[in-house]
């Protein structure tokens, strides 16, 4: 998928990725199946779950599923502080699998049983919000874009500037490999909510699966099915 930096380049490099909330942030090292290897962001909404984009996980023209995918939270370069695990689980759904729709590239990846890294790290929430609340709101992304260093986590916030039913568009800089990141909220309390998944980008402004209701719905599903 297409990401872009939308004039000047805006975005921070986060050097503290062991500190909550950028070590629940995954960078994902992807083999298809067909061999070839891709780059990727996810972000921990459980123990053993994180989300990410439907093209992280089902790669289409190359093979569909992807193999396997390495997760690396608060990855930072060459250092792991956590660690990683390889995961060979996904979940997804019909309008991106059979479809290829924009609008339902999202998916969940399963950690191994033994790598329950949201217990250790914590994770992010996720919600649904109104178009009145999300109109114009604040939001924020970070990831792990291929056009810097390699495995350095970028961060960036702005203004919501478009919110339909299943799409969020902002001018956010992202670049490839940003794709699965989380784009979300954060409140006073110090709360943060994802309200949707970062998976496109366009000269005319970047994109999110929003989180709607049946988005929400099935995240909750795949959380319930993970012991």
């Amino acid at each position: 998928m297409l990401e872009v930096v939308l004039g000047e380049d805006d975005r921070r490099q986060v050097t503290v990725t062991e500190r909550y909330p950028w070590r629940c942030i995954c960078s994902l090292l992807i083999k298809a199946a067909d061999g070839s290897n891709w780059i990727g962001t996810g972000w921990l909404v459980g123990p053993r779950i994180l989300l990410t984009a439907g093209h992280c996980v089902y790669i289409h023209g190359r093979g569909g599923w992807a193999e396997q995918i390495e997760v690396i939270p608060g990855r930072r370069g060459s250092e792991q502080p956590f660690g990683s695990c390889t995961a060979t689980s996904f979940w997804s759904v019909r309008g991106w699998t059979d479809m290829r729709r924009r609008e339902y590239d999202y998916a969940a990846i399963l950690l191994p049983a033994e790598r329950r890294y949201g217990e250790e790290l914590g994770w992010y929430g996720f919600a649904v919000r109104s178009d009145d609340v999300l109109d114009g709101t604040m939001v924020n992304i970070s990831g792990y874009p291929g056009d810097q260093p390699a495995g350095t986590q970028w961060f960036h916030a702005k203004e919501l500037t478009d919110v339909e039913d299943r799409v969020l568009t902002y001018n956010i800089d992202t670049a490839g490999g940003q794709s699965g990141a989380p784009v979300w909220i954060k409140y006073a309390d110090g709360g943060r909510y994802g309200v949707g998944i970062h998976t496109n980008g366009h000269i005319t402004g970047n994109s999110a699966t929003r989180i709607n209701q049946a988005v929400f719905d099935n995240i909750k599903y795949w959380k319930g099915l993970v012991p």
